[in-house]
């Protein structure tokens, strides 16, 4: 009979297979955890995402919202320098009537 490292050939393949059945238990075991774990992270993280996107969508609003802002005032601001110059021009008007009127 052979040996090797002193057991025979039908008990080095029940330590083989034993070994096999250890490993893929405890692969299944990692797997199965894994899983279950990646399933439970993803229930928890699902309302804060949902939440980042509606604060996300809603700071892009915003910002549009600024941008109209931030051009009306400046076509605002344009009209209040032509109504600035209009009236200097009036008070220049006003100032040479009255000159005129005192001569």
């Amino acid at each position: 009979m052979h040996l090797f490292f002193g057991y025979s050939w039908s008990e080095i393949a029940s330590i083989f297979g034993i070994i096999s059945i250890l490993f893929s238990g405890v692969y299944w075991l990692i797997n199965h955890g894994s899983k279950a774990f990646n399933k439970n992270i993803n229930s928890v993280l699902k309302p804060f995402s949902e939440q980042l996107r509606t604060l996300n969508t809603n700071i892009q609003k915003l910002n549009a919202s600024f941008d109209k802002q931030q051009a009306n005032f400046e076509r605002l601001e344009k009209r209040v320098d032509e109504h600035d110059r209009r009236l200097d021009r009036h008070h220049e008007r006003i100032k040479t009537l009255f000159e005129k009127g005192e001569e």
